[in-house]
C-alpha cells in the first residue's frame, strides 16, 4: 500500500509553527517567572515589616525598617537588604549652622533579627514626602551605575504601639540615620563623615560655620553610606529592571529627571504596600 509522504512544504509550515509556539511559551515564562519574583518580594518586605512592628510592640520602642541597597561579590549585581533597626534613645540637638536647632535620632540593626534580601531586580519605593511632593516616588540608588543621580534611603518608622508614624515623638527628631556597624560615624560618602560622640554630641564641622546641604544628605551615593532616612505611611515594590529598560537612564541629568520616569513607570507597575491607620498592620 503506498503511503504519502509530507512535502518539503509541509515541512516548513510545521517547523515555522513549532517555532512559534515555542517563542510564545518563552514569553509567557518569562512572564509567569516576573510576576512570581515580585509576589516573592511583596511577601518578603510584609514578613520584615511584621516582624518590625512586633519589636516595636514587644520591646516599647520605635523602630524602623530601611531597604539599603547592596552589591553582590562582583559589584555588577544589586540586591536589597531589609534592615530592621531600633532606637535606644541615642539622640542629639545640634546647631545646622544656620542658628536652627535640630534633633537626630541615632537607630542600630537589632541584635540576633534576620536581614532579609529582595533580588533579580526589584525595589521598593516610597513617595518623596522629604521634599514636600508625595507625587513622586523615590527608591534608593542603582549601585552598579556609578555616572547616574543618586536615589534616597527608604524607611517605615513604628512606634512603640505598633501604628506606622513619620517622626520619633519622644525625640521630636529631624532626622533619622542608621549605624549600621555601630560606629557612631555617620558615612555619607567617600569623604564626608558625621562623628557622634558618646556623650550624643555631634562634633564635626558639618555643623559650623556654613549651613549644610541637608538634602543631599538623604542621597546613597556609595554602598556604605548611612544617609538620613525618607519616612513613608505606604510602599511600592516595582521591578526596576523592567523600569530601566523601559526608560534611557544615560538621560537622566539629575535626581528629579530620574524621580519622573520612575514615578511613570511605578503608577502603572507597582504593588502597593499600605498600613492600617490605627494599628500599623500590613493590609493583606
Amino acid at each position: 500500500m503506498y503511503t504519502r509522504g509530507f512535502t518539503l512544504l509541509e515541512l516548513i509550515v510545521v517547523m515555522v509553527v513549532m517555532a512559534i509556539l515555542a517563542g510564545l511559551s518563552a514569553i509567557a515564562y518569562r512572564g509567569i517567572a516576573a510576576d512570581m519574583q515580585m509576589s516573592a518580594a511583596v511577601n518578603t518586605v510584609t514578613a520584615a515589616l511584621d516582624n518590625a512592628r512586633a519589636i516595636a510592640i514587644k520591646h516599647n520602642r520605635y523602630v524602623i525598617t530601611v531597604f539599603r541597597p547592596k552589591l553582590d561579590d562582583d559589584g555588577t549585581t544589586q540586591y536589597i537588604e531589609l534592615v530592621i533597626a531600633e532606637w535606644n534613645g541615642d539622640s542629639a540637638s545640634a546647631n545646622r549652622g544656620d542658628g536652627d536647632i535640630w534633633t537626630y535620632d541615632r537607630f542600630v540593626p537589632v541584635p540576633k533579627v534576620l536581614v532579609r534580601t529582595i533580588s533579580g531586580g526589584v525595589n521598593v519605593a516610597g513617595p518623596g514626602y522629604g521634599t514636600g511632593d508625595d507625587t513622586v516616588w523615590w527608591a534608593c540608588s542603582y549601585l552598579p551605575a556609578t555616572n547616574e543621580p543618586f536615589g534616597s534611603l527608604i524607611g517605615v518608622l513604628y512606634s512603640p504601639e505598633g501604628r506606622v508614624v513619620v517622626r520619633n515623638a519622644e525625640s521630636g527628631s529631624d532626622r533619622i540615620w542608621v549605624d549600621y556597624n555601630r560606629d557612631w560615624i555617620q558615612t555619607i560618602n567617600a569623604t564626608t563623615q558625621i562623628v557622634w560622640d558618646d556623650a550624643n554630641v555631634v562634633t564635626s564641622p558639618w555643623l559650623s560655620p556654613a549651613t549644610p546641604n541637608i538634602g543631599s544628605y538623604f542621597d546613597i551615593e556609595i554602598q556604605a553610606s548611612e544617609p538620613f532616612v525618607s519616612m513613608t505611611p505606604i510602599l511600592a515594590v516595582f521591578n526596576e529592571e523592567a523600569c530601566r529598560k523601559a526608560y534611557d537612564p544615560t538621560a537622566w541629568s539629575d535626581s528629579n529627571s530620574r524621580e519622573r520616569d520612575y514615578t511613570t513607570f511605578i503608577d502603572a507597575n507597582a504593588d502597593r504596600i499600605q498600613f492600617n491607620r490605627y494599628s500599623g498592620a500590613v493590609l493583606k
